[in-house]
């Protein structure tokens, strides 16, 4: 690993450790620390220089870790959880464990033989699906329709992300720390956008409910609270896109603008009998579409499609 790797992630981290020691502080001045320790953590990626796209966007995604858990203990002391310097040392870190107070579905009891036969389990089905994830992308996808190729592509990498993020709770719960699993629930088989981010990414779900929605629903509309946390999120993910690329195009933004918008809509919505399957379809069928936004930054930089994008899924 690079130099330049190793200070970004030193300086990071050591931000984030900081912050610990102005947790008891007044409110206003534990905020502005926060916001200056939260700010050099991001910061701390002008010193990456190294091109490898990959290790970019696993640091910057890093970074996003430690400034979440940052912004976690910022509101913990009205939540108590009375994390110690070297539990939270370990939470700075733990990309499986965003709240400090919930420890609900972090299994941090299972045996270590349970945890081992995870790790093995989840760790080799993650190798099998990135078998299978390289034929697809390997396929000739020219004789084929944009959306079709888009479809196999968006469907295969999500399958690929969540065996990915299990594989990475294992390792942490072998390792003894909290972690929980990417999802509770097939997002796949979702009946509505609601439905379908309370299922995707459970431990960043509950941070965006903890930290972001909470706090917003005591001000305002759950529905304008809803779309808050959306913000956030789809800010975090500019700010990862724009490390791992070096160029902000507000893609990213605007595809968590509109499911966020599309979430708050059905939120109540709760289909049932024969109701049920056409909204799951049609839910695959947004998502699938939508999600164009989320690789149209990608596909700028390196070769993700071999068809050319249309004109409708790239208006500016």
């Amino acid at each position: 690993m690079s130099i330049d790797v190793l200070l970004t992630l030193a300086v990071g981290y050591a931000a984030a450790i900081l912050f610990f020691f102005a947790r008891r502080l007044k409110s206003a001045a534990r905020t502005a620390s926060f916001i200056l320790l939260g700010t050099s953590v991001l910061a701390s990626a002008i010193l990456l220089h190294t091109d490898i796209l990959a290790i970019r966007c696993l640091v910057a995604f890093t970074l996003c870790i430690f400034l979440l858990h940052v912004w976690d203990l910022d509101l913990d002391p009205e939540r108590d959880s009375r994390l110690r310097l070297k539990d939270y040392m370990i939470f700075v870190a733990d990309s499986a464990w965003h709240v400090a107070r919930i420890r609900d579905g972090y299994e941090v009891h299972l045996s270590a033989r349970q945890r081992g036969f995870d790790a093995a389990r989840y760790v080799g089905g993650f190798c099998l699906v990135s078998v299978l994830a390289a034929v697809v992308f390997t396929l000739d996808w020219r004789p084929h329709s944009f959306l079709l190729e888009h479809s196999a592509k968006s469907t295969c990498l999500g399958i690929w992300i969540v065996w990915a993020f299990n594989a990475n709770t294992a390792i942490w719960r072998l390792a003894g720390a909290p972690a929980g699993f990417f999802m509770g629930r097939n997002a796949l088989s979702a009946s509505s956008p609601a439905d379908f981010w309370r299922r995707w990414n459970r431990p960043m779900y509950h941070w965006l409910f903890e930290n972001v929605f909470k706090p917003a629903r005591r001000r305002t509309d759950p529905r304008v609270a809803m779309l808050a946390a959306f913000a956030v999120s789809g800010l975090l993910h500019e700010y990862l896109f724009g490390v791992t690329f070096r160029c902000v195009t507000g893609y990213v933004t605007a595809f968590f603008l509109l499911q966020g918008m599309a979430a708050a809509l059905t939120r109540r919505f709760r289909p049932a009998g024969g109701f049920l399957l056409p909204a799951t379809l049609a839910t695959f069928v947004f998502n699938t579409i939508s999600t164009v936004f989320l690789f149209i930054p990608i596909n700028q930089r390196i070769p993700f499609y071999v068809n050319d994008v249309p004109q409708w899924a790239n208006p500016w």
